[in-house]
């Protein structure tokens, strides 16, 4: 008779240990320190134009509230928004009429100079803001543009540097764009301006309204070019900070900053719910 012999039963697999067990606390550390140097620049801004003293406690909290300051500067605070906003929307009404079809171009069509067109697109991103400012003031100071007024030489400044943050959205949603719906409504007889209204537009409409808060964004954070071509009729929020604080007046610096936080943070909030909803349908 056979006996069978007992079946041992094999050790369990030991449980995967992590290789570097100290990584998995960097993800959490460095998340709480990037939220903390984003946060920590308004929270003592606020804090400085609010507070009843010039020194802070810890240099990040005041003393005490006082919001006398909001009420004495708050025409002059306006006045900053309202050159901001002077320059910053034709800013982006530019930037979309010349990146929309530019965008099309260099997605679409096939041309001689294409490639180096999408380099020159691009040089804004590149060359340091001081030296496309000094080279813009050239021109519309002392160059064959010298008469413009400067108002229009500072939104064609804006529009120059702002230019890609409204391209190449618009590229990357042209790219997922199959071509052969515009071609449908093309063979069914709407010409090649209502065949792109009506079955690509809609589409690009979220990537648009991106490029639309980016380049809003970069104009009313504009400082170089504004400075080099501005005059003292003009008062956007950058120039409106350096101003007080090149008078000394840091307090007032500190509330024009976070009026100009405030303002900006709002208008991108309204432009990501607009992106999120044609999302969403």
């Amino acid at each position: 008779m056979t006996t069978l012999a007992p079946t041992i039963p094999a050790p369990a697999a030991a449980a995967p240990r992590s290789v570097l067990p100290p990584f998995r606390w960097l993800f959490p550390a460095t998340t709480v320190g990037l939220i903390l140097f984003i946060l920590l620049p308004p929270i003592t801004l606020l804090s400085l134009s609010v507070n009843d003293r010039f020194d802070l406690v810890w240099g990040i909290f005041p003393h005490g509230i006082s919001f006398d300051l909001y009420r004495e500067s708050g025409p002059a605070i306006l006045r900053s928004v309202a050159d901001s906003m002077r320059i910053a929307l034709p800013t982006v009404v530019v930037c979309f009429l010349v990146g929309l079809p530019v965008a099309y171009a260099l997605v679409r069509l096939r041309f001689p100079g294409r490639g180096l067109l999408a380099e020159l697109v691009n040089l804004p991103l590149v060359f340091p803001p001081i030296v496309l400012a000094f080279g813009l003031m050239q021109i519309f100071k002392q160059g064959p543009l010298s008469g413009t007024s400067p108002w229009v030489a500072i939104v064609l400044g804006h529009a120059v540097v702002s230019l890609p943050f409204m391209i190449q959205p618009i590229i990357a949603a042209l790219q997922r764009v199959d071509v052969s719906v515009e071609d449908a409504a093309r063979s069914l007889g709407a010409g090649p301006l209502r065949a792109f209204a009506t079955t690509v537009l809609p589409v690009i409409m979220p990537s648009v309204l991106t490029g639309v808060a980016l380049v809003f964004a970069r104009s009313i954070s504009d400082f170089e070019i504004t400075l080099l071509l501005t005059t003292p009729e003009i008062s956007t929020m950058p120039i409106a900070i350096y101003q007080a604080f090149e008078s000394g007046s840091t307090r007032l610096g500190a509330a024009v900053a976070m009026a100009t936080n405030v303002f900006a943070v709002a208008v991108i909030v309204i432009l990501e719910i607009a992106v999120r909803r044609l999302r969403w349908w």
